[in-house]
C-alpha cells in the first residue's frame, strides 16, 4: 500500500503543480490554450484528489461507481484534446504522413487487452479520445519536422501530450499484468514519467505561443504586481483546501463513526472529498474568468482573443456555470429530501417497533398472570392434600375455561405434581415418557419460581410455534421432594404474535418478525421462515438486542433494521430494505432532475440566442472597422503615386508569414490590420517630400523617418485596440539594432513588427518605384537571404523565402 500511496501522491502533486503553472501562465497572458489546460488539470484533481486523501486516511480504496471514479480523468482527455486541436493551425490540419495513422493500430491492440479488466464505456472513450489526441500530435510534430527550414515554430507542447500519452499507455498496460517483484513492475515508472511529463505542460505550450516580450513601462510593472497577486492567491487557494480536505478527512474518520441509514463515515469521507473538489474547481473557474475580465479592461493588455471569441467563451463560461449551479441545487435538494425521507423514517420505525413490543409484553404478561393463577391454585389444593384425580380435574377444567373464553391459542396446561404427569388437555404420553428430563421442565426449575418461557420450538405435527410457559411450585414453605420438584406449564400457540408480526411496516415499507434470546425467529411476515435462526436471514448476525438501528444484508442487497426488546428477553425487529427506503427520494429526485433540466434547456436556448445576436452584431462590426481602415489605407497609399496598393499587400504578405507560424485566425486578423495601418503616419508627412523623385535631403529625410512615431500616436489613441500602434511604430527596426526610430534590436522588438518588417521589404522590391520597376524574383530573393540576422529576424526571413519558392509564377508582386 506504501508504493501505491505514493504513487497516488505523486499523481496528485504533478496535477496541483500542474494546475498552478497553467493559472500563473494564464494570468500573465490569457489565451485559450491555457484554458483547455487548467480544465484537464482541474478534471485529473477532481479524480485524483479525493482518491489520493481517502486512501491515506483509510487506508484503503473507496468504494464508489465506476462512473464517478473515471469521471474527472475522462473529462481530461477531452480537454487535452482540445488543447492539442487548439495549436494546429490550417496548414497542419490540411498536412497528411501515413505515419499518423500508427495510433490507430496500436490503440486499438491495445484496446481489446483493457477491455477485459473495466467498463466498455470507459475504455471506449479513453481510448477513442487519447487515439484522435495521438494522431493531431503526430500530424503537427511530422508537418514541423518538414518545414523546419522553412521556420516552422518546434512543436514543444504537442511533443510533451504525445510522450505523456505514451506514457499513459504504458500504465494502463503495465496494470494488466501481475509483477512478482515491484522494481520489475514498469507502473511506478511510468506514473513518474507521466507526472513529469504534465508539470511541463505550461511550459510547452508557453513556447508553442512564442516569447511574450516585456516594455519595462509603469503599466507594465503595475500589471506585474497584479499579476503577483493573483499567482499568491490561487496558490494559497489550491494549497489550503487541499490540506483542509486531509484535515478534515482525519476528523471525520475519529468523530463520526455512524451516520444515516446506508451511509458510514467512510461514505460521509468521500463525499465531503468530492466536494472540496468540486468547490475548488469552481472557485477556480471564477478565478479564471475574473482573469479574463480583467484583462479586457486593461488598457495596456495585449490582446489575444477578438470580440467574437470572448463572446464565445462568455457564453460557453456562462453555461458552463449556470449548468454547474443547477446540479449542486439539485445535489443539495436531494440531500435534503433524503435527510428529511431518513428522519421521517426514522421516527416513524421507532414508534412502531416500540408500540409493538409494548402489545406484545401485554400478551406475554397475560399469558404468565394465566399460569400463575393456576399454579397458585393448584400449591392451594396440595396444600389441603387434595388428590391427583382433583388436580388433574382442575387441570382439563382450566384448560377448556382458557380456550373458550380467553385465547383460542392456549393449548393446554399441565403439570408434574407429586412424581405423576397430568395434561389438561387430555394427552396421554408414551410409555417411557420422562417429565423430569423435558425442556419445559429444566427450565422451571432452573428459574427458581419464577415463570419462564421455554425456547419456542416447530411443532412438526401442526407446523405452528408453540410456546411454552413454566413455573416451580414452592408451596410457601412447605417442603417437598426436592429431587422432583412440582411445576405447573402452559402451551400457547405463537399465532396472535404471528398476526400482530404480520401487521408490521413503516409507512407501508418493510416488514417485521420476533426473535427470542437465542435468534429464534418465533414470528416472521412470511410464514415458511418461521422456526428459522436469524442467520438464514442475515448475512451477519446481531450481537445482543439493544434497543437501536442496524445495518445489515439482506439477500445480498443492504437493509436496515430497527430493533426493541420485550421484557429483556425477546425483540421484535422490523427490517427495510434501503432501496425500498429510498423509493420516494429517487421518484423525487427523477422529477427534479427532469424540472432542473428544463429550466437548464431554457436557459441556455436564452443564452444562445443572445449569443448569436452578439456574434451577428460583432460580424457586422468589424466588417465596418476593416472597410474603414481599408479606405484608410488605400487614403494613404494616395499620397505617394508610386505606393497605391502597397498597404494591403503589405497586410496579406504579413498574414501569410503568420499563417505559416500558427497564429489563430483572430491574431492573422490583428496582424493583418497592423500591415493595412502600418504607414499611417505619412499623413504627417508633406506629399511633396513623399512623392519627390529626386535625392532627399537630410531634413527630408528625418521627416520621413518621423512617420513610425506619427502612425504610432495615432493609433495608440484607439481605445479598443492600441496594439495596432505596434507596427506602425517599429516595422523599420532592423533585427541587428541599426533601425528607426528606438533602436531596436532582436526579440525586444515586438514580433508582429518583425513580421511586417519582411512583408514591407518584400513588397518595396516587387513594386513599381520612381527611380525603377519590380525586381526579377531571384534577386528578392536574394536580397531577403543577404538581410537575414542583420535586417530581418531569421526565422521569419526563412517563412518569407518558402513563400517565395512556392510561388512560382511569381504572382506576389504588384499587379
Amino acid at each position: 500500500m506504501l508504493i501505491d500511496d505514493l504513487e497516488n501522491m505523486l499523481t496528485l502533486l504533478a496535477a496541483i503543480l500542474g494546475l498552478l503553472g497553467c493559472l500563473f501562465k494564464y494570468i500573465k497572458a490569457p489565451k485559450r490554450g491555457y484554458i483547455f489546460l487548467i480544465i484537464f488539470f482541474l478534471s485529473n484533481f477532481l479524480s485524483d484528489y479525493y482518491w489520493t486523501i481517502y486512501s491515506l486516511v483509510m487506508d484503503t480504496y473507496p468504494e464508489i461507481s465506476e462512473f464517478l471514479a473515471y469521471f474527472g480523468w475522462n473529462i481530461g482527455y477531452f480537454a487535452l484534446l482540445l488543447a492539442v486541436m487548439h495549436f494546429r493551425s490550417d496548414e497542419v490540419k490540411r498536412y497528411f504522413h501515413p505515419i499518423i495513422l500508427l495510433p490507430i493500430l496500436t490503440n486499438t491492440i491495445q484496446f481489446f487487452m483493457y477491455i477485459q479488466y473495466g467498463g466498455i464505456f470507459n475504455n471506449l472513450w479513453q481510448v477513442g479520445v487519447t487515439t484522435v489526441t495521438m494522431i493531431f500530435c503526430l500530424q503537427k510534430i511530422m508537418y514541423c519536422l518538414k518545414h523546419r527550414k522553412n521556420g516552422a515554430r518546434t512543436p514543444y507542447f504537442t511533443t510533451l501530450v504525445l510522450l505523456y500519452l505514451i506514457s499513459e499507455y504504458g500504465m494502463w498496460t503495465a496494470s494488466c499484468f501481475t509483477w512478482d517483484n515491484v522494481f520489475l513492475d514498469p507502473y511506478p515508472y511510468f506514473t513518474i514519467t507521466s507526472a513529469v511529463l504534465m508539470i511541463t505542460f505550461a511550459k510547452g505550450a508557453e513556447k508553442s505561443y512564442g516569447i511574450v516580450t516585456s516594455d519595462g513601462s509603469e503599466n507594465e510593472l503595475a500589471e506585474n504586481r497584479y499579476q503577483m497577486l493573483f499567482q499568491a492567491i490561487v496558490t494559497v487557494l489550491i494549497g489550503g483546501a487541499s490540506l483542509g480536505g486531509y484535515v478534515l478527512a482525519n476528523v471525520l474518520k475519529d468523530t463520526i463513526p455512524v451516520l444515516q441509514i446506508g451511509t458510514t463515515a467512510s461514505d460521509r469521507i468521500v463525499m465531503m472529498l468530492f466536494a472540496i473538489s468540486v468547490v475548488l474547481c469552481f472557485l477556480v473557474l471564477l478565478l479564471v474568468y475574473g482573469i479574463d475580465h480583467h484583462y479586457i479592461k486593461v488598457k495596456d493588455k495585449k490582446l489575444q482573443m477578438d470580440a467574437a471569441r470572448r463572446s464565445r467563451f462568455s457564453f460557453i463560461f456562462t453555461v458552463i456555470i449556470t449548468f454547474i449551479l443547477m446540479c449542486f441545487i439539485v445535489i443539495y435538494n436531494t440531500r435534503l429530501l433524503y435527510n428529511a425521507s431518513v428522519t421521517e423514517i426514522n421516527e416513524d420505525a421507532r414508534d412502531v417497533v416500540k408500540s409493538t413490543a409494548a402489545e406484545l409484553e401485554n400478551y406475554i404478561t397475560a399469558s404468565k398472570t394465566t399460569l400463575r393463577v393456576v399454579a397458585d391454585t393448584v400449591e392451594m389444593m396440595e396444600q389441603k392434600e387434595a388428590s391427583s384425580e382433583e388436580i388433574c380435574e382442575y387441570l382439563e377444567a382450566q384448560t377448556k375455561q382458557q380456550s373458550m373464553h380467553f385465547d383460542e391459542n392456549f393449548t393446554g396446561i399441565y403439570a408434574y405434581i407429586n412424581g405423576e404427569f397430568m395434561d389438561g388437555s387430555g394427552w396421554i404420553p408414551p410409555e417411557g415418557y420422562d417429565p423430569v428430563n423435558r425442556n419445559w421442565y429444566k427450565t422451571a426449575i432452573d428459574a427458581g419460581g419464577e415463570i419462564a418461557i421455554v425456547s419456542p420450538y416447530l411443532d412438526a405435527q401442526t407446523g405452528e410455534i408453540v410456546l411454552t410457559f413454566a413455573k416451580r411450585l414452592t408451596y410457601k414453605g412447605k417442603k417437598t421432594d426436592s429431587s422432583t420438584p412440582d411445576v405447573v406449564c402452559l402451551d400457547v400457540l405463537a399465532n396472535h404474535i404471528q398476526d400482530i408480526t404480520e401487521k408490521i411496516s413503516v409507512a407501508g415499507k418493510g416488514y417485521g418478525m420476533v426473535l427470542d434470546q437465542h435468534g429464534f425467529i418465533v414470528a416472521h411476515k412470511d410464514r415458511d421462515k418461521r422456526g428459522g435462526k436469524l442467520s438464514d436471514i442475515f448475512d451477519n448476525r446481531i450481537i445482543g438486542f439493544a434497543e437501536g438501528r442496524f445495518d445489515t444484508v439482506l439477500d445480498g442487497k443492504p437493509c436496515t433494521l430497527f430493533a426493541h426488546a420485550i421484557m429483556e428477553k425477546w425483540v421484535v425487529l422490523i427490517a427495510v430494505n434501503n432501496d425500498e427506503l429510498l423509493e420516494e427520494v429517487h421518484s423525487q429526485l427523477t422529477v427534479t432532475i427532469l424540472i432542473s433540466l428544463i429550466i437548464f434547456l431554457m436557459m441556455t436556448f436564452f443564452y444562445y440566442s443572445g449569443y448569436k445576436i452578439e456574434q451577428h452584431n460583432n460580424k457586422k462590426m468589424e466588417e465596418l472597422n476593416m472597410e474603414v481602415v481599408t479606405a484608410l489605407a488605400e487614403a494613404i497609399d494616395a499620397k505617394d503615386a508610386y505606393t497605391n496598393g502597397h498597404s494591403s499587400r503589405v497586410a496579406k504578405y504579413s498574414r501569410m508569414i503568420a499563417s505559416k507560424l500558427g497564429y489563430p485566425e483572430a491574431e492573422l486578423n490583428e496582424i493583418y490590420m497592423m500591415g493595412l495601418l502600418h504607414d499611417i503616419g505619412k499623413i504627417g508627412v508633406p506629399d511633396e517630400v513623399i512623392n519627390k523623385t529626386e535625392k532627399l535631403t537630410d531634413e527630408e529625410y528625418e521627416m520621413i523617418k518621423a512617420h513610425p512615431v506619427i502612425g504610432s500616436k495615432i493609433l495608440e489613441s484607439i481605445k479598443a485596440n492600441p496594439r495596432l500602434s505596434t507596427g506602425a511604430r517599429w516595422h523599420h527596426e532592423r533585427y541587428d539594432g541599426r533601425g528607426y526610430p528606438d533602436g531596436l534590436s532582436g526579440e525586444n522588438i515586438p514580433e508582429e513588427a518583425r513580421i511586417i518588417a519582411v512583408a514591407d521589404a518584400y513588397d518595396a522590391m516587387t513594386s513599381t518605384r520612381s527611380y525603377r520597376g519590380v525586381m526579377p524574383q531571384e534577386k528578392v530573393r536574394r536580397e531577403i537571404e543577404n538581410g537575414i540576422g542583420s535586417q530581418f529576424d531569421p526565422r521569419f526571413a526563412k517563412i518569407m523565402l518558402g513563400l517565395i519558392d512556392e510561388d512560382k509564377n511569381f504572382t506576389m508582386k504588384e499587379s
